[in-house]
Order: structure tokens, then sequence, then C-alpha cells
């Protein structure tokens, strides 16, 4: 099948264990390199006669690609601890701020349940790539955003007029889906654009399935953790 919306980062590791498996059958020592860094794939090769050394490093598109990895993990990383940290300033509740948090965990669920059906339902192949670290990060904000609608709703409801928690929730759930529903099929029809491309193709997909996701764990998941929760 065609092969279009694949990452060149994983032929190269099949040809990586080729390599390793030639080497260990023509009379050399094959060592990986240990733990998680930008040569994490490169090989130490000594020759048994002669105890010769050799290091075979991967360069080129494949250290780019790595280096693309570590930097988008880190600011995913970042990302997380600062929405944290932020709904933490905010609402003053550590309950409440895991919630949204919560919410924004499930929709990155999503992202790989979307690259697998996409892999499986069309002819091209979808990886998880880096522009689909990209959609994770832009989903943190996405399913955030989407959870403190209803939050701040149900806050407000509560504690200015006075509304009893379970139907102050109910009202703000019903209200706030359809601004979030209207927003979740703007962001699917712009990044369906985008599904198909070699490149930003898991971008597209990340942010399609995502958001889907998104949207059912903001009007499902995150009124029933506020219904059981004593921070609201």
């Amino acid at each position: 099948r065609s092969t279009d919306n694949e990452s060149q980062v994983y032929p190269l590791l099949d040809a990586r264990e080729k390599m390793v498996e030639y080497f260990s059958n023509h009379g050399y020592v094959v060592k990986k390199q240990e733990g998680m860094s930008t040569f994490m794939f490169d090989l130490t090769v000594v020759d048994k006669q002669t105890g010769e050394h050799f290091l075979l490093r991967w360069d080129g598109e494949m250290k780019v690609t790595l280096d693309t990895f570590r930097y988008l993990g880190a600011a995913f990383i970042a990302a997380l601890i600062l929405i944290f940290l932020l709904m933490v300033i905010y609402y003053k509740s550590y309950a409440i701020s895991a919630i949204i948090l919560g919410g924004s965990f499930l929709s990155i669920i999503g992202v790989i349940i979307g690259h697998w059906v996409a892999d499986v339902v069309t002819a091209d192949t979808f990886f998880l790539t880096a522009t689909s670290l990209i959609g994770f990060i832009a989903l943190m904000g996405i399913s955030s955003r989407n959870s403190l609608l209803l939050v701040d709703f149900t806050k407000d409801l509560i504690q200015n007029h006075d509304v009893e928690k379970k139907r102050a929730i109910a009202i703000a759930s019903a209200t706030r889906a359809k601004p979030i529903l209207l927003t979740a099929i703007a962001i699917i029809l712009g990044s369906a654009l985008l599904a198909s491309d070699p490149i930003f193709g898991g971008l597209g997909v990340a942010l399609i399935s995502g958001t889907v996701v998104a949207v059912i764990v903001s009007i499902i998941f995150v009124p029933v953790l506020m219904d059981n929760t004593k921070a609201i």
C-alpha cells in the first residue's frame, strides 16, 4: 500500500536492524547506544578479530527528526505544567485544575486512536510524526478551553445565582455545548485540508481525532468529575 505519509524515521530503523543483523553474522560485535539522546540510534561495531572499533552514526534527517521529537516533547511537558499551574493560580484548587488537565489527557488518547483508524481505513500509512506532536500541544489548549467554559459557567451559577450544583452543571453543559461543538466543527473542517498532506498529515489527523474526543470529554467526562468533587 502507499506510504506517502510515512515518516522517514521508520524505514531507517528497519535498515538499522538489518545492518545489526548483517554485522552480527559477519564477525562483528554490535552495541547499541543506551538511554535517550540525539544519537540514541548510533551503533558501535567492534571487529572480533582485530578489536577495531567503528562508530556508525545516524545523522542528517534522522538527527533532525530526533531533535524535533525531543524539543516538541519538552514543549508538551512544559505546556502541561504551565496549564496546571495557571489553573491552580486562577481557581486556587488542585482538584479543579486536575479535572481540566485530565480532560486534556483523554483528548490526547484520541490522537493515538485517530492515527490508528486513519492507518486502517485509508490507503495511506499514518505514523505519529513531529507534526503529530504539534497537534498534541495544540489540543492541550483546545481541550482546556472547553473545560474552562463549563467550569466557569457552573461556578458562576452556583455562587452568583444560588443554583443547586447538579442543576448548575446540567445548565452549563447544555448551554456551552453549542459553542464547543461549533469550535470543534471549525477545527475539523480546517484540519481536513491537512490530513492528506505528506508532511502535515499527522497534524491534521491529530487535530481532527483529538478534537472529536475533546468534545466528548468536555460534554460527558468533565461534568461527571465536577459533580463528584467538593471543590465546586
